[in-house]
């Protein structure tokens, strides 16, 4: 028997993780309200289908009211600023938005009654060098303040969980990237590696490398790239897991990756490979603090979602990148 559609409060619905899991959401048949200001989003990205709101999830009255006035059910909580060097030279802001504000939307869904509750939170809560295969219960010890913030506001999601009876998912994404046909990555500035590839790739500029000679097969840094489709599905089955009573307690913490290891240079050569053009490249030696490896177990959100990706070969991700407009 199909689950019951939901009435679910996306934040960040205008974003590159909200607009692409608020499509997978209503293509599931649940009924999207986002909830967005719009300062890094972009109004085009909010589906047709779902209702939007501006304004900011920070605001706890406005917040309530929309929930009641909306008949939210549930909330997808995607919305926080999000670029690490920026989380280091002005880390207030994070601490600001990322926790307290979020503390502020989380006060209005305990209030409301609302019993499930889905966070978008990061690897970045792990920090550097960990096992081959990252599980969920690895040492939490962030290395930026976007990491701390992320991992404080899932200890606050713990508690107000246990607390209140809220049933609560947080996602622990490892690194997203790709395009769907409507939602592509648009950061500033660009910080993510497959991205600054393909502008090189484009430009002719070099592309710096960092580290050739860590302990991996060809001497680059292996990172988990995971499809912005497989992240939205894996929201969308998170609210079906919940529904249907599968989590087994109030709180999980569950990695989306790919579960393999993708070199730099690896990426490099599907980026070229789907451009089919060459990318010139800066060798410089290895940064302080970058590990070797960074990649997912992803056992618990195969037992718990019943998720696995389908389109995170570093291939198809690249691809991603030049098909869409």
């Amino acid at each position: 028997m199909a689950n019951e559609p939901l009435t679910i409060l996306v934040t960040g619905g205008a974003g590159y993780v909200g607009a692409a899991s608020a499509d997978a959401l209503i293509e599931a048949g649940h009924r999207v309200v986002i909830l967005d200001d719009l300062s890094t989003g972009d109004s085009y990205l909010i589906p047709n289908a779902a209702s939007s709101v501006t304004g900011s999830y920070v605001d706890r009255d406005r917040v309530g009211d929309l929930i009641r006035d909306a008949r939210i059910d549930a909330v997808l909580h995607c919305a926080a600023r999000s670029i690490v060097s920026d989380s280091m030279e002005k880390p207030e802001r994070y601490y600001r938005d990322n926790l307290i504000g979020s503390l502020n939307l989380l006060d209005a869904v305990q209030n409301a009654g609302i019993r499930h509750f889905v966070f978008s939170s990061s690897a970045a809560v792990y920090g550097g060098a960990q096992s081959a295969l990252i599980p969920e219960d690895s040492m939490t010890a962030p290395i930026n303040p976007y990491g701390a913030t992320k991992l404080a506001f899932e200890h606050a999601l713990r508690s107000y969980a246990q607390a209140f009876d809220i049933q609560v998912l947080a996602l622990r994404y490892f690194n997203v990237a790709g395009a769907t046909e409507r939602v592509s990555e648009r950061h500033t500035p660009e910080t993510h590696l497959l991205p600054r590839i393909v502008a090189a790739a484009q430009s002719g500029e070099p592309f710096t490398l960092f580290g050739a000679d860590f302990p991996t097969p060809d001497g680059t840094a292996l990172r988990d790239y995971v499809h912005i489709a497989d992240v939205a599905a894996a929201n969308a089955a998170a609210f079906a897991a919940l529904q249907k009573g599968k989590i087994g307690s109030t709180f999980a913490a569950i990695n989306i990756g790919s579960g393999t290891g993708t070199s730099v240079r690896e990426a490099i050569g599907a980026v070229e490979r789907a451009s089919k053009l060459s990318v010139k490249i800066d060798q410089q030696p290895r940064r302080d603090g970058d590990p070797a490896s960074l990649v997912a177990n992803i056992d618990r959100a195969a037992k718990l979602l019943g998720w696995r990706p389908r389109q995170s070969d570093i291939n198809r991700i690249a691809r991603s990148l030049f098909s869409t407009s």
